[in-house]
């Protein structure tokens, strides 16, 4: 549970328990170790889905995690 959380002592009191639902794209990147630019591509290739606030791009934690699943488990 603890490694959704953006909290480095997520239990230690309620006020550091919420998870996030949604990243931008820079904080998207950085929960998976790829670029921005990456994930960019990958929402541009329909592979990713994103949602919008206006223009800025937001992804749910789900589909990260739906994306990241879906990678091959070896290099090409």
């Amino acid at each position: 549970m603890a490694e959704w959380t953006d909290y480095q002592h997520a239990n230690c009191c309620p006020c550091h328990t919420t998870r996030k639902i949604a990243y931008t794209l820079d904080e998207a990147a950085a929960r998976v170790g790829v670029s921005a630019r990456l994930l960019r591509a990958q929402i541009d290739n329909s592979y990713l889905l994103a949602r919008y606030v206006n223009s800025k791009p937001i992804i749910a934690h789900e589909d990260l995690v739906s994306w990241l699943s879906s990678l091959p488990t070896e290099a090409r």
